[in-house]
């Protein structure tokens, strides 16, 4: 279904609601405006921020606003985490070659902070912070990253981010693990609104999608000996079996930047497969196959892999095969 997942990070992959809240209280309290409780903030709070103090405090401006906030974040005791299956979804996204990015209107220096402190930050290609109109910003990133629109989708928990991707021409996704609760976020009319990124990858996995990338990396021909077959005197003597195999990479040829920790190293790959096969004798030329081909993506991190094995073993045939592809 998407190549490209953009991501807002407040509620959708940080919980920061607390955070956020007590930020907020300190600088209404610098304008002598009262303070908000959890709920009265999850109710009234909107996107872009400008916007939202331009209401409440008219009299401020956005330079002195930014000091508090910044001071707020520096000196809170409420403590971020990251949001439940929010892990798991990226490394989802990871092991399909799914490209990653970040829009978010938090500051960057904060964003850095909280991103390394929760270790989701190399999860993402680029990341784009301390943007205050999403809306308007959303375009520069899919040209930037030569983004398909159609291949696209930014998953937000705000009214603010669904709105952002309408306008835009991408997939909105909306969960409900953040600022906007579900009536709030159908107002902005998402495209699929999930509990959670749980369910979203639930829900992908079912469907069988996988990543629409069409780079693919091929190992022809590899020629090893190992112990194998239903008789015990087969397994005796090891005999000469040929691979071919095709590999998803974890990242589009794009987003590799010549940097060998975003591919495969195949010849790193298929020396730990030779070893395989050679580390105790097989019965099945099928269990071999289902092992090398787990083994390209458990240990070596392929979106997706098929191993096809050659067997020299019958007369009046050039070779028996057969196929696995995870």
């Amino acid at each position: 279904m998407f190549s490209n997942l953009i991501f807002d990070w407040s509620g959708t992959l940080c919980d920061d609601l607390a955070l956020t809240l007590e930020a907020t209280n300190y600088v209404l309290a610098q304008y002598d405006r009262p303070a908000l409780t959890r709920e009265q903030f999850r109710d009234e709070f909107q996107l872009p921020y400008p916007d939202y103090y331009a209401r409440k405090t008219p009299e401020a401006k956005l330079v002195d606003l930014e000091k508090y906030y910044r001071h707020a974040f520096d000196h809170a005791v409420t403590q971020v985490t990251i949001i439940p299956h929010a892990r798991e979804f990226m490394e989802f996204c990871r092991r399909r070659g799914i490209r990653c990015f970040i829009l978010t209107s938090m500051d960057p220096r904060a964003f850095d902070e909280q991103a390394r402190h929760l270790g989701l930050k190399d999860y993402f290609e680029h990341i784009h912070s301390g943007v205050r109109n999403k809306e308007e910003y959303i375009y520069n990133l899919l040209r930037q990253h030569s983004l398909n629109p159609a291949d696209t989708a930014f998953i937000g928990d705000m009214q603010h981010d669904i709105n952002a991707a309408h306008c835009a021409g991408i997939t909105g996704i909306g969960v409900l693990t953040g600022y906007n609760n579900a009536a709030q976020l159908a107002i902005a009319e998402p495209d699929l609104t999930v509990p959670h990124l749980g369910a979203l990858q639930s829900l992908m996995e079912r469907s069988g999608i996988r990543t629409a990338t069409a780079d693919t990396i091929h190992i022809n021909g590899l020629v090893f000996h190992c112990h194998i077959g239903v008789p015990e005197e087969e397994r005796a003597t090891a005999q000469k079996l040929v691979a071919n195999i095709s590999l998803t990479p974890p990242a589009p040829f794009a987003a590799m930047e010549e940097e060998l920790s975003r591919t495969i190293d195949y010849d790193a790959l298929s020396r730990h497969l030779m070893r395989l096969a050679q580390a105790e004798p097989t019965v099945l030329l099928e269990t071999l196959c289902q092992r090398m081909a787990n083994a390209c993506v458990q240990d070596f991190g392929a979106a997706s892999a098929s191993v096809e094995l050659h067997k020299f073993i019958l007369p009046f045939t050039s070779s028996v095969s057969v196929r696995c592809t995870v």
